[in-house]
This record gives C-alpha cells, sequence and structure tokens, in this order.
C-alpha cells in the first residue's frame, strides 16, 4: 500500500514538471529594456545619427546648396548637315550674279552707244542709219543677254531658298561671308535642329545645348535662320544653327536641349549625393551636427552634373554630395539584438 502512494506521488510531481517546461517555452522573452529594442543609430525612419568625428573619418562631405535660378529646357534632336552643297551654292550663285553683273554693263554700254549715234543721225546726219540700227540692235541683244542671265540668277536664287532659307542664300551671294568660309574650314558645323511644333509658334531660342557622343562634353549652338524645310523623321519644324565643330561628324542625329518656359527658382542636387531606394530617389540633408534625414528628390529636370529641384527644397540646405551611401548602409544596418554577442559583456575566455 505504502509503495502504491510513492507511485502516485511520483507520477504528480512528472506531471508537475512537464507543465511547468511547456509554460515556461511557450513564453516569448521579454527584453529588459523596451528603450534597448530601438536601433542605435537610427532616431526616426529616414534619419541617420553619426558624429562628426566619424562622418570625418568616414568622408563624409556636406555641401550647402546655394539658390539658384534654372531655365526648364526640354530635349529635341539636331542634325549635322553636309555644307558641302551650300559651298556648292555659293559658287553657283556667284557665277549667275556676276553673269548678271558683265550682262547689265554690257547692255548698259551699247544702250549709251545707240544712244549716241542716234543722237548724231538726226542731228546731221555724220552716222550713217544703217550704223544707227547696227548699234540698236546690239543693244537689244545685250538687253536680251541680261534679261537671261537676270532668269539665270532668280531660277538659281529661288531654288537656294526653297532649300536653304533667305539667310543662308544670302550667305552664298555675298562676296565676302564669315559664316561660310567657317563651315569651309571646319571650325564650324552646320546643324537641323528639330523643334516641338508648340515652340515653332514664337521666335526660335538664339541658343541650344548639344552634346557631342564619346567626348563628354556640352557645346552651344547659335540660331542661323528658320529652314524651309521639315525634320524628315519628326515633321517638326526645323532651324539651321552653327557650332563648334569639335567631334561633330557630318549625318550625325545628336540631342540637343532647347528652352521651355520661364525661369524658376530651386537647387540642383548633384548626381554624386543621389542614392536609389525602393525605385525613387533620395538624398541625405544633414539637420544638425549629428543628424542626416533621408529625403526623396525629383529626377525630371536634368541639370549640369545633377538634378534641378524646385519643390520641398530650399537655399542654404547642407546636402551630402560624398558619403551617401556609407549613410544608407548605416540606416539599414542590423542593429544588435539584446544579450547578443555584440551587446557588451564579458568574454568568456
Amino acid at each position: 500500500m505504502k509503495h502504491n502512494r510513492n507511485i502516485l506521488v511520483g507520477l504528480i510531481a512528472v506531471v508537475i514538471i512537464a507543465g511547468a517546461v511547456i509554460w515556461i517555452r511557450g513564453t516569448p522573452p521579454q527584453p529588459a529594456n523596451p528603450a534597448d529594442s530601438v536601433p542605435a543609430a537610427t532616431t526616426s525612419a529616414g534619419t541617420v545619427v553619426i558624429s562628426a568625428a566619424q562622418a570625418t573619418m568616414s568622408g563624409i562631405v556636406v555641401q550647402t546648396l546655394p539658390l539658384t535660378r534654372f531655365q526648364p529646357q526640354t530635349s529635341t534632336y539636331a542634325s549635322v548637315l553636309d555644307a558641302g552643297p551650300l559651298l556648292q551654292l555659293r559658287g553657283q550663285l556667284r557665277s549667275a550674279l556676276l553673269q548678271s553683273d558683265a550682262a547689265r554693263a554690257r547692255a548698259a554700254a551699247s544702250q549709251r552707244e545707240y544712244r549716241r549715234l542716234a543722237l548724231l543721225n538726226r542731228q546731221d546726219h555724220t552716222v550713217s542709219d544703217k550704223a544707227t540700227e547696227a548699234a540698236h540692235a546690239a543693244w537689244e541683244a545685250d538687253r536680251a543677254h541680261l534679261q537671261s542671265a537676270q532668269a539665270i540668277l532668280s531660277a538659281e536664287r529661288d531654288t537656294a531658298r526653297s532649300r536653304w532659307g533667305g539667310v543662308l542664300t544670302g550667305w552664298a551671294l555675298a562676296a565676302r561671308s564669315p559664316q561660310l568660309d567657317a563651315l569651309d574650314s571646319d571650325r564650324q558645323a552646320l546643324l537641323s535642329v528639330a523643334l516641338p511644333q508648340n515652340g515653332a509658334s514664337g521666335s526660335p531660342p538664339p541658343t541650344i545645348r548639344i552634346g557631342v557622343p564619346g567626348a563628354g562634353s556640352e557645346f552651344t549652338a547659335r540660331f542661323a535662320s528658320a529652314s524651309p524645310l521639315a525634320d524628315p523623321l519628326t515633321q517638326s519644324p526645323a532651324y539651321f544653327y552653327l557650332a563648334p565643330r569639335a567631334g561633330l561628324r557630318t549625318g550625325m542625329r545628336i540631342e540637343a536641349f532647347a528652352p521651355a518656359g520661364s525661369s524658376v527658382e530651386g537647387v540642383v542636387i548633384p548626381n554624386s549625393a543621389v542614392v536609389w531606394y525602393a525605385n525613387r530617389p533620395w538624398a541625405y540633408v544633414q539637420s544638425d551636427a549629428t543628424h542626416f534625414t533621408r529625403r526623396e528628390i525629383a529626377v525630371d529636370t536634368p541639370a549640369a552634373d545633377g538634378w534641378f529641384v524646385a519643390h520641398g527644397w530650399h537655399g542654404g540646405e547642407r546636402v551630402v554630395v560624398k558619403g551617401a551611401a556609407l549613410l544608407f548602409s548605416q540606416e539599414f544596418q542590423p542593429q544588435p539584438q539584446p544579450g547578443g554577442p555584440s551587446a557588451g559583456g564579458d568574454d568568456d575566455d
């Protein structure tokens, strides 16, 4: 009887111990201090805390962005034209012009001679009627040659204007043309620039920016005149511009940037300040000596070596232009858990 009672007591003890073990294992551990569960380097979403000494050692560079005015631009295309036909046209027009001038001079001389002989014939008949008639026939022939030369010149000029417009045709007709001399010596290149329809109603911009493929640089092209032809690809109105030759080759189709609308105020975010997260661009702004806040930017307005932003940014803000990736990695670095190996404590060895 006593033996059976001991067995019953043992079974009850086993059940109690097993229940305690199951309860302990099913209870989640609680941190000793709720504040320990917050990462030490992040005080709020998108904000990183780092000391000035750490920032210097990490090579983080901050730049104050000045408020600036920016001219919005639209992207378009420019074609590098072969100036050879225009230079040949200069020779043809100059030849036709000289022939017309020569014919005019001959007609004027023969007219004077006819009138002189006709006057002598009427006064005292010292000049025969036959000589007078011959002089008149010579004048008529010279007048016909003049009309022919003028018709050829007019046809050449009309053909030139239909292809090159009045301004470039004027260059070809001029006795001296610095513009054509620059094209002939390869100091400049002639561009045909397609401007959008909405920009064609007003005056074309006096200058545009063009990028030379492979050169990694931009140049300024200056307006010359409107083209009588539309762009063959976009069917937009085309305009002639002159640009430094500087690596441009005939037949190239290059990107050009033309002013669009009125200038606005904002700041330029350098490319080196931009980090990408969740398919969106961001930059870190220093709010005080130790705090850096990640702020989203817009990248729909390119500027020189960066992006122009006008909304949500103000002049004088301090932006990280070097080391933004380090701040980004620090912001998302996993933080040590309380009681973990990196939480501090005595080494076992």
